[in-house]
């Protein structure tokens, strides 16, 4: 503990001096992007049930192909790679390559594996870095725990990591001192990536598996927004048809290029809202509210969460897959909104999070 915190400190004080700083002007701000094909060498990452497919060659193979998009459709901005062919790269110099590089977006690329092979289509799924959710009981939490296995194929793990423990999710919080700036970023980009994968070959079923918060390794050390996607499932053996050819993985990168141009387009509009602009033109004030819920179609008025919460209310987005977002306070200080989420949290809303509402709509947040 005591080598790993003061490294990580350091690096979030000086990278995230940067990506604060980027923020405070107008214009498009990503310049650079890290792709972090997951896995690699030793690591194979998830397997068939045949043995044959092998996770780290699809991470590498989309990535290949989402990095090509954006040179083709964007070919100001420059992407980097933490692997360009099939060699281990450790968790924490994923991360850190891409602080050290000042990277404005890190997204990293991994299929997942459920307990049991299935034949139906399952899906992909998107996570941001949230500290500790180990109190989860779910096989959500799977994940995170079988991601961050892999620092055991990494030399002298337990020196290097000194203080965690893979196997117990407990001690991931250790890395809870990440920024929420760059967190609430984080689950814009995530989100944006999440509703283009479920447009795309691998849907997965009828409930979106959505975005979701962990204490990933590899997130931990990166002071730019950032993601990990699990692609689809490769036990799935609808799933496994797209991931392991060359059109499914072309098509699963393409819909990544989208989500990430959905957030690029996002982020650039923000910047706008920083130039003076005359009084009397100046949009609608942006209100802070705590998200609760949501659901596709509006909730009864007997429903029992408008009965344990009157005061609730909810706006509807007619572009998303869950339309009704439910949520609580009204806040002109994104601070106080903060406050006042840590609240909901620790009593009955463990997911709650910050949104932001102007003129009925909700819009990204902007730290």
């Amino acid at each position: 503990m005591k080598k790993l915190i003061p490294v990580l400190v350091a690096l979030l004080t000086i990278c995230n001096s940067h990506a604060t700083l980027g923020q405070a002007f107008s214009g498009p701000f990503i310049k650079k992007v890290v792709i972090d094909p997951g896995h690699g060498g030793r690591d194979p990452g998830a397997l068939s049930p045949d043995k044959k497919i092998r996770e780290k060659d699809i991470n590498l193979a989309v990535s290949k192909y989402l990095g090509q998009e954006i040179n083709t459709h964007y070919p100001e901005i420059e992407v980097l790679y933490t692997r360009q062919k099939d060699v281990a790269v450790d968790l924490d110099k994923r991360g850190i390559m891409a602080s050290e590089q000042h990277a404005d977006v890190f997204i990293s690329i991994h299929v997942n594996s459920a307990r049991r092979s299935t034949s139906v289509t399952v899906g992909p799924e998107t996570w941001v870095f949230g500290g500790d959710r180990s109190q989860r009981r779910d096989d959500s939490y799977d994940v995170v725990l079988k991601e961050n296995e892999v620092i055991k194929f990494e030399e002298d793990y337990k020196t290097k990591y000194e203080g965690f423990d893979p196997d117990n999710p407990q001690s991931m919080i250790v890395f809870n001192f990440q920024k929420e700036a760059i967190m609430r970023q984080s689950k814009i980009l995530g989100s944006c990536i999440q509703q283009s994968l479920r447009k795309g070959p691998l849907r997965g079923t009828e409930k979106d598996r959505g975005m979701k918060e962990g204490g990933f390794v590899v997130l931990a050390y990166c002071s730019m927004p950032a993601v990990l996607v699990e692609l689809g499932f490769i036990n799935s053996a609808m799933d496994r048809k797209v991931l392991g050819s060359t059109d499914g993985q072309k098509k699963l990168a393409r819909q990544l290029f989208l989500g990430f141009e959905d957030y690029l387009k996002t982020y650039a509009e923000n910047g706008k809202m920083y130039e003076k602009v005359p009084e009397d033109k100046k949009p609608a004030s942006v209100y802070y509210h705590i998200q609760v819920a949501a659901s596709k179609t509006a909730l009864p008025q007997g429903h029992m969460l408008f009965k344990s919460h009157p005061d609730i209310k909810y706006i509807v987005c007619e572009d998303h897959i869950y339309t009704h977002k439910y949520f609580l306070g009204s806040f002109a200080d994104l601070k106080e909104a903060s406050v006042f989420c840590e609240k909901i949290r620790e009593k009955h809303f463990p997911d709650a999070f910050v949104i932001a509402v102007q003129n009925g709509k909700l819009v990204p947040i902007i730290p």
